[in-house]
């Protein structure tokens, strides 16, 4: 069916006109926020701008010499630092050495590769026995990566006269 009478339009209820109307207003405040904010920002911008001139230029030549002469000083302090931590001690192998020692050994030669971590020990005992010992006590060692003897000879008192080469750890010496 066709309704020939026109009917009056529905109106809206209050709360979806205010809802609406308080839309608009949020985003025209939306809008205006925006722009107003951008334009503090560049304003905050250039203003730091020109105090950071500002400073540059208070600065005299004393002072850029000085401050140049500091990073110099505190470069070399970083250089400094990083060597001191690559330091190898090789006072502190006798510490460790003087503990491995066989009371009826004796050492007379020490040669220490500090590039490779070698060492050649030689020296003399009374028998073969005590220094199969000294090389046991050497190869127990976890610091002694190796323990080889090079050269074994009897002197003119009847002692044995050794010549040991031994792989130390980089740990021995730090």
């Amino acid at each position: 069916m066709v309704e020939i009478i026109p009917k009056p339009i529905a109106e809206l209820p209050t709360w979806q006109k205010g809802l609406f109307y308080f839309s608009i207003l949020l985003l025209i405040g939306s809008v205006l926020t925006f722009f107003i904010l951008n334009r503090s920002f560049e304003r905050a911008e250039l203003e730091l701008k020109n105090l950071e001139e500002t400073l540059l230029k208070e600065k005299t030549q004393e002072e850029i010499a000085l401050e140049k002469e500091v990073f110099n000083y505190q470069k070399n302090i970083e250089d400094f630092s990083k060597l001191s931590k690559l330091h190898l001690y090789p006072s502190k192998f006798f510490d460790f050495f003087q503990n491995l020692c066989h009371p009826q050994v004796w050492f007379s030669k020490f040669l220490l590769n500090l590039k490779d971590f070698n060492l050649s020990i030689s020296g003399e005992t009374e028998n073969f026995s005590i220094l199969g010992q000294q090389i046991l006590i050497f190869q127990q060692q976890e610091k002694i990566l190796k323990a080889d003897l090079s050269e074994v000879s009897i002197g003119k008192e009847g002692k044995v006269n050794f010549t040991l080469n031994l792989l130390l750890s980089p740990e021995i010496l730090k």
